[in-house]
């Protein structure tokens, strides 16, 4: 089983491939304005680097959003455009979600989970100050829950609204990009993962898929979920 993962829902793109329960190999990169002038090539170098080519794929698991309204189009478009017609399995994912399992799987403070359950905050940036959200709790046995549904929000509200009383964990686009303004408004209630944890990897989308937490989709059904509507949609009005 050779396992194609995407996200060019935010400014990091990654893509990567796995195999089984083997990691053969992730690009994940930053970019200072759009995928789709690199996506590609960072597709192909991951096959060439891996030794694997795109026929042996047989499943392809892909964030649906929220994002960036170009950048989530961009990973859909290419899934679409590198399998229709394959014979692979789509999963879609949202990537919310994947930022909390990714969090939960990198908390490891076993007498804070046992005291009482972890909430996880997973934040996308939108851009001045607006973020897409979500909120999780950690159960038993390291299960998550959601607690709070898919949200967009100003950054000041959503901070403001975490109680005092729990152990708060931040993660996403959204909590690094504001991270000092964050301190100063919640006067320590929260915290952070470490920086190289914050950002979303395309493994954790394997990850999902090997614990069954992701939905089966196709070509056709695979669309962008957005929390708002676009500025071109909002201007039509």
């Amino acid at each position: 089983m050779l396992i194609f993962s995407i996200t060019t829902a935010t400014k990091t793109a990654s893509v990567s491939l796995c195999s089984e329960n083997r990691i053969l190999g992730e690009i994940r990169v930053e970019v200072a304005k759009t995928h789709s002038t690199t996506i590609l090539e960072q597709i192909d170098r991951l096959f060439e680097w891996t030794g694997k080519k795109i026929k042996e794929v047989d499943k392809v698991t892909v964030s649906s959003g929220p994002g960036s309204f170009t950048g989530v189009r961009i990973a859909i478009s290419v899934v679409k455009g590198l399998f229709y017609g394959k014979d692979v399995e789509i999963y879609e994912v949202n990537e919310l979600d994947a930022l909390a399992h990714q969090a939960c799987s990198v908390i490891d403070n076993i007498s804070e989970k046992e005291d009482s359950g972890i909430k996880i905050y997973s934040m996308i940036d939108s851009g001045k100050e607006k973020i897409y959200y979500s909120v999780y709790e950690i159960e038993e046995k390291g299960n998550l829950k959601k607690i709070k549904d898919y949200k967009a929000d100003k950054l000041q509200n959503i901070i403001e609204n975490i109680g005092n009383k729990d152990t708060v964990f931040l993660t996403g686009g959204g909590a690094f990009n504001y991270k000092e303004k964050i301190v100063e408004i919640s006067e320590g209630k929260v915290k952070f993962l470490n920086d190289r944890n914050i950002g979303i990897s395309s493994l954790t989308f394997a990850e999902m898929f090997l614990k069954g937490k992701l939905k089966r989709t196709d070509i056709f059904g695979l669309k962008p979920y957005y929390l708002e509507k676009s500025q071109a949609e909002r201007d039509k009005k």
